[in-house]
């Protein structure tokens, strides 16, 4: 073909960390803006583009991932309902089919017609202007929102009066991921990042506190009331009571989480004296509150959850919280998530999701007894992906996924279930069949593994599989709708999907087990998951590919390099890569918890045994391509650029057979709020890949 390598240029640079002598050649590729790293991957682009274009059915791919996305869709896990004097209203995302963003809507009652607030394609004719998050006011007048650009998720935070449909002069930046709660139609506490030149340029993604603002205020005044002498990594989340007599705040650091509550003096809600509720290093836990009780979801003594409640009815008189008591016991099942809608409080009970063997299930207890009174069972393989209610309502309302369909949303009242809308797409889900097994990892753990085929399929060691994971910050991988996996599966093709330690699957034993010290042991359940998959013939060395993105990126470049001779082919989207510098760039920092800090010498040597870009050899890698984005603020492009340009250089040759490829995308970031024509076409480019180095014709 005469491809050749872009050339890269090499530095002698040799450091010495902790007694151990680290090169790193290509550190000049850490500055994307240089004119000379953006001409380098200009060049990569060129050549992963002329190399990918020319393998077949990628079009047809591209057409049926489109038509995969032609529904009416409501965001399941951004939903809110407030109580208004003429019932229920409903906030949520809705995308229309054919569109490329979703747009900020809400709706009067359960039949009530949609209205459109803000509509980001009218201020981007590329699409690039996504919302990030809302929250409304408790009775529905005005809400609150923010919107990025280019996939970046900086958000700007803007407020807009419901019924006029008018935008206020409010206009707050460094609200990226913010938590927002509303002081009744006043002001609202909120947390941002530091404002431009009010920190060191390298805090500015650091030091997210908590403050209140006054509508029609200067932002720049605004109250800093929670945050001051706290860990500058930690994330703050809020939650507020109905009458705004009590906020809140959890301090969250993924592996643990201090929570402290404060009475608000509506005559100065700027001043707040908040009182440690749970202060803790080793577990997590997650405020809610209603009236002037306060629940908690917890792993204190309690590894898959246990849900608390402490009176604050007396709170505010002698500035001490009483002792919780326990509403909801541990059982067999998870039910502490990384999402933080697990429960909802109504009508004197207390719903809660609760998983068993990576899918969900809906309990009902009785808060004043504690006794389970309704298991509401689904079919098996499903998601529930939050639990919402409003002040006073004896209903709440869930979404619920699957694998082979999109999501539904159905309501709860008096013992039972109403489904209020699902999305109306063309595909029949039984000609798909899910199955879950379970295989021994190198350790002897045993691992559960999702199966995803046709129905009936004949599975042999020809048939092409695709591998994922995840295995980090407690994240489960439940059953949910994936256009890419759908059509991966029409097209011959197997999903395989594995629930790795440092997950959020089986509880937080099951994290603990893969991070930080034990962080080898998700790469070992991921490698035993395709020998599994090989022994069994449903695949093969040469057929069997792997996939992840992010915390998923770093794990199958670990796979990658520690079992070159395992898998056919590889695609690693927005990836950690260099775990020894992965701190200096970015929000990394807040990930210390989870992977461990390199200037700390006893983790720097967990993070250096396993770091992909330090143990790339002189070996005969399998087809490669890494994907990332110059808009992504949370994982830097330096990691996919270092290895990509590793990888080349042990290559030494392009070789047709074996490509080792970088692709950037220019206005994209981590994945989020990227419109769907460009969300297709990167997902595109990575299923034609892995279809051509697997045997996956593409028809």
């Amino acid at each position: 073909m005469g491809d050749k390598y872009p050339i890269t240029r090499r530095e002698n640079i040799v450091e010495e960390i902790h007694g151990v002598k680290i090169e790193d050649p290509y550190r000049w590729l850490e500055d994307s803006s240089s004119s000379e790293v953006k001409e380098w991957f200009e060049e990569q682009n060129k050549l992963s583009s002329s190399i990918i274009d020319q393998y077949l059915g990628g079009e047809i791919v591209k057409k049926r991932m489109h038509d995969l996305f032609l529904y009416d869709y409501i965001e399941p896990a951004l939903f809110q309902i407030v109580t208004t004097p003429d019932g229920p209203r409903f906030f949520y995302f809705f995308r229309a089919a054919g569109k490329s963003q979703p747009s900020l809507c809400y709706q009067d009652g359960e039949q009530g017609q949609r209205i459109v607030l803000f509509d980001p394609l009218g201020e981007s004719k590329d699409a690039l202007v996504s919302i990030d998050w809302f929250k409304a006011s408790s009775d529905g007048c005005l809400v609150a929102y923010g919107i990025s650009e280019g996939g970046t998720e900086q958000s700007v935070l803007y407020v807009m009066d419901v019924q006029k449909r008018e935008i206020l002069t409010e206009k707050i930046p460094q609200t990226k991921w913010c938590e927002l709660v509303w002081l009744k139609n006043i002001g609202f506490y909120y947390s941002r990042y530091p404002l431009s030149g009010t920190v060191s340029p390298e805090d500015e993604n650091y030091y997210h506190h908590v403050y209140y603002h006054k509508l029609g205020d200067d932002y720049t005044k605004d109250v800093k009331v929670f945050g001051d002498g706290r860990l500058k990594t930690e994330h703050p989340l809020l939650s507020i009571n109905e009458n705004c007599t009590h906020l809140a705040v959890c301090s969250y650091r993924f592996i643990s989480s201090d929570i402290h509550v404060a009475h608000i003096n509506s005559e100065e809600p700027n001043s707040l004296d908040f009182i440690p509720v749970i202060e803790t290093e080793s577990t997590t836990s997650i405020p809610s509150m209603y009236g002037d009780q306060l629940f908690i979801i917890t792993q204190i003594d309690a590894p898959n959850g246990q849900i608390l409640q402490y009176d604050l009815s007396i709170f505010s008189d002698d500035r001490k919280v009483p002792d919780g008591k326990i509403v909801v016991k541990e059982t067999e099942g998870v039910i502490f998530g990384s999402t933080y809608y697990r429960f909802v409080v109504f009508n004197g009970r207390i719903a809660v999701i609760e998983d068993k063997n990576a899918s969900s299930s809906l309990k009902i207890y009785d808060i004043e007894s504690g006794k389970l009174v309704e298991d509401v069972g689904f079919d098996s393989h499903v998601t529930i992906y939050q639990l919402v209610g409003a002040a006073g309502s004896d209903t709440f309302y869930y979404s619920l996924g699957s694998f082979f369909y999109p999501d539904s949303h159905n309501s709860y009242k008096n013992g039972e279930s109403h489904l209020l809308y699902k999305p109306n797409l063309d595909i029949d889900s039984s000609l798909f069949q899910s199955k879950l097994v379970w295989y021994k990892s190198k350790d002897g753990t045993k691992v559960s593994m999702f199966i995803l085929s046709r129905r009936g399929m004949e599975m042999s060691e020809e048939t092409p599989v695709t591998l994922t994971g995840y295995g980090g910050f407690g994240i489960p991988l439940t059953p949910a709708f994936s256009q890419h996996h759908v059509t991966w599966i029409e097209q011959g093709g197997v999903i395989a999907i594995a629930n790795l330690r440092g997950g959020g699957e089986y509880g937080q034993k099951w994290h603990r087990a893969g991070n930080r010290e034990n962080k080898q042991h998700v790469f070992d359940d991921f490698i035993a998951a395709a020998e599994w998959l090989a022994d069994n013939e449903i695949g093969s060395p040469a057929t069997i590919a792997i996939h992840g993105g992010s915390n998923g990126g770093l794990l199958v470049g670990a796979a990658l390099v520690q079992r070159p001779d395992l898998f056919g082919a590889v695609t690693c989207h927005v990836p950690l890569l260099d775990m020894i510098r992965y701190t200096n760039f970015q929000v990394a920092k807040t990930w210390s918890p989870e992977y461990g800090d390199p200037e700390i010498k006893e983790e720097f040597e967990w993070l250096y045994s396993y770091s992909p870009y330090h143990h790339v050899k002189n070996e005969k890698y399998p087809p490669t391509l890494l994907l990332t984005a110059l808009g992504d603020t949370r994982v830097d492009t330096m990691h996919a650029f270092k290895m990509a340009a590793k990888l080349q250089n042990t290559a030494n040759e392009f070789v047709e057979e074996r490509p080792l490829l970088l692709h950037t995308e220019s206005q994209a970031g981590h994945g989020v709020g990227s419109p769907v024509e460009k969300t297709v076409e990167i997902l595109k480019k990575s299923f034609i890949f892995r279809a051509q180095h697997t045997g996956l014709n593409v028809e």
